[in-house]
């Protein structure tokens, strides 16, 4: 009996086939890399906030390379939470430091509620329109034509505030009484975010969408209550390469002076918010999260950021109102967080941002042995705090 041939194995030159089906569909769907980029980190915005960078950019490869130390260009990044919980001003603070680098800006405003001084203290500028557009659409396709037309002309960073407030056309066009159809909106978003990803990939636009969680339509409750989920659908969380939750932890108050009662009252002047990670594909990041602080009516305050890290982690120790650090200088010892700060300089916190650099990408390395010295902190791990502490 003839024995089977054993089938030979061909080579299969991958260019070739891929060059011969470039020719039937007319365009090339082949994505060459350099081997230098990998030397780099890709295309990114800051948020604005140092902690959430870091956190977002992850661990550094074999080249020393960090991933993505921001907001990725090319992609989506869904950015939600409950109201009151710094969505906004996070966008906007990516705005201005978009801005502030030589890019551009769109922000689709369908709630109408941007305030205008509130972003020009973060540094936006509002009245530059070559730099900076507002764009308040009355209904959710208006608001689509510009997104697609901005996209494509390179807008650096495309800012939706919010998914869920974009009305569909058909809203405005009903002429019964009846019920709106359920779930129009999220159902539109399934059908335009997949054209708007394929439309930014190509110019490196960043889009942000802000969502409000809300209660699900029909969901079944818990003992925790109702179940919320992100407006828009689960569209946002399919086409988006990172998601990120805000959550406010934590409110300082003091006393302010009221004009109109004539004495001082409780106000709140900052708020401790938690962001997560719900989902990174930029990084290994992924359902990491961090802490950072925002003052009301400023923004992201970095500084204070960086020291209650430093505190959690006891590179800056408090005993009772007292906080102190050992610099090459000397101990720094000051009463109250406030004052403090007011006796660090620039170099002093880009220092101890060296030294919690560690606990944000790695939050099981607190050993003394896997933190550096502050004599063998490199130059080089101070230059990312220069350009956000800049004018502190």
């Amino acid at each position: 009996m003839a024995k089977a041939k054993k089938p030979t194995k061909r080579k299969t030159d991958l260019m070739s086939a891929a060059k011969v089906v470039a020719g039937v569909l007319k365009e090339d769907h082949v994505v060459t890399l350099d081997p230098n980029s990998l030397k780099e980190s890709r295309p990114h915005i800051s948020s604005g906030s140092v902690a959430l960078d870091y956190l977002i950019g992850g661990k550094e490869n074999d080249q020393g390379v960090r991933p993505c130390p921001g907001i990725p260009k090319g992609n989506i990044t869904n950015l939600y939470g409950l109201a009151g919980a710094g969505k906004t001003t996070i966008a906007l603070q990516t705005a201005a430091e978009t801005c502030r680098e030589g890019g551009t800006c769109v922000y689709i405003d369908w709630e109408h509620e941007v305030d205008h001084r509130y972003a020009q203290a973060l540094g936006v500028p509002i009245t530059d329109t070559s730099k900076f557009l507002l764009i308040q659409p009355d209904t959710l396709e208006a608001g689509l034509r510009y997104i697609f037309t901005m996209a494509q002309a390179g807008v650096d960073l495309i800012v939706i505030d919010s998914v869920g407030a974009a009305v569909p056309k058909a809203f405005f066009e009903k002429q019964d009484d009846g019920p709106a159809p359920v779930g129009l909106n999220a159902r539109l978003w399934s059908a335009y975010l997949p054209k708007i990803k394929s439309k930014i990939k190509g110019s490196e636009t960043a889009i942000i969408g802000i969502s409000q969680l809300r209660e699900s339509i029909g969901g079944m409750t818990s003992f925790a209550g109702p179940k919320k989920i992100p407006q828009g659908g689960k569209a946002w969380s399919f086409y988006s390469t990172l998601q990120i939750m805000l959550r406010v932890v934590g409110k300082e108050k003091g006393k302010v002076w009221d004009g109109m009662q004539g004495k001082a009252v409780d106000s709140v002047l900052g708020t401790c918010v938690r962001a997560k990670l719900d989902k990174c594909k930029v990084s290994d990041s992924a359902h990491r999260e961090v802490d950072f602080y925002l003052i009301s009516g400023e923004g992201v305050d970095n500084v204070r950021t960086v020291l209650e890290l430093a505190i959690k982690t006891g590179i800056v120790s408090k005993k009772g109102a007292w906080y102190s650090w050992n610099s090459n200088e000397g101990e720094i010892r000051a009463q109250g967080l406030n004052s403090f700060k007011e006796a660090l300089s620039e170099e002093h916190v880009s220092q101890i941002f060296a030294l919690v650099k560690p606990f944000l990408t790695d939050p099981k390395s607190k050993s003394e042995e896997e933190n550096p010295n502050l004599a063998e902190v490199a130059l080089g791990d101070l230059e990312d705090m220069e350009d956000i502490l800049g004018d502190i």
